[in-house]
């Protein structure tokens, strides 16, 4: 938590640089040299990242973790014991319903449809488990439930909400201007 200020900055600047020059730069690309190269350019930057995060990111020593053992097959299990599969399916099943209403509704059916209030609800009921299994799981969480309590952690995440909805508030009404107008 003391370094998330940090990494929120990083992550900020580096998607306003994309936000910036991804369009622009991909346009180019695309229109000289042929739109598969938009997605080869990446590699290097990505490999750059990967080789930041393994210098940058300390992983604890075996011993602290609990899967340090003479037995090769005892610290085998004892590292998959760690990883939350239950929270990370629940996780994924829980978002895709959910992607799955906001992608249907108003698009092939109604928001009133069954089948996006029913997406709508499995998706609540799914996060609701999801969260409930983080609560209580021995493994490493997919997200610790101990970094979403206090004043700042909050206050953190309802000023990332309020930006993003402003910053999508200004994007949608000039995209349908610029449509109207071309």
């Amino acid at each position: 938590l003391q370094n998330r200020g940090m990494y929120q900055a990083v992550q900020n600047g580096l998607h306003g640089f994309g936000a910036i020059c991804g369009a622009s730069l991909g346009g180019v690309i695309a229109d000289s040299i042929g739109w598969r190269w938009c997605f080869l350019c990446q590699v290097p930057i990505s490999m750059g990242g990967l080789v930041i995060g393994y210098f940058v990111i300390k992983n604890p020593p075996p011993s602290d973790t609990g899967v340090q053992s003479d037995d090769e097959e005892v610290e085998e299990k004892a590292l998959w014991r760690q990883i939350d599969l239950t929270g990370a399916i629940l996780l994924v099943f829980g978002l895709s319903a959910q992607l799955a209403a906001l992608s249907l509704g108003g698009n092939q059916y109604p928001w009133s449809d069954i089948k996006v209030i029913l997406c709508f609800v499995i998706s609540v009921i799914i996060l609701i488990v999801f969260v409930w299994v983080e609560l209580k799981t021995k493994a490493l969480p997919v997200m610790p439930m101990y970094m979403l309590k206090g004043r700042a952690a909050v206050s953190n995440m309802v000023s990332n909400v309020l930006v993003g909805m402003s910053s999508y508030a200004v994007s949608v009404p000039l995209r349908k201007i610029n449509t109207t107008l071309s």
